[in-house]
């Protein structure tokens, strides 16, 4: 799926709340001691909810998620593992990916 937002354009692959979650704690887990310790323990959570079935909160509706992104904007390319962006930052979409020229 590619968005229009801000300009530029944002390219991934849609996923759930709970899967952007999973995998933005598993990145905050790869850095410093303290981030790691804290993404660990809410990975257990998030597991620990899953396992027994339990519902953690509502999904908050304004936001949508994506991984595997690339971000254009103008002639510069960058790629980000995950991406959170509100829906009403979207002027436009489309499913596929711009050409790499």
């Amino acid at each position: 799926m590619t968005l229009a937002v801000g300009g530029g354009l944002v390219t991934g692959t849609l996923v759930s709340t709970d899967t952007w979650e999973r995998l933005h704690l598993r990145q905050l887990g790869d850095h410093d001691d303290t981030l790691r310790r804290v993404a660990r323990h809410a990975i257990g959570h998030l597991d620990e909810a899953a396992e027994t079935g339990r519902r953690r909160r509502e999904v908050d509706p304004r936001f949508l998620h994506l991984q595997d992104v690339t971000h254009r904007l103008g002639r510069a390319t960058h790629t980000l593992p995950t991406w959170r962006g509100p829906f009403s930052a979207v002027s436009g979409w489309t499913l596929g990916e711009p050409d790499k020229n």
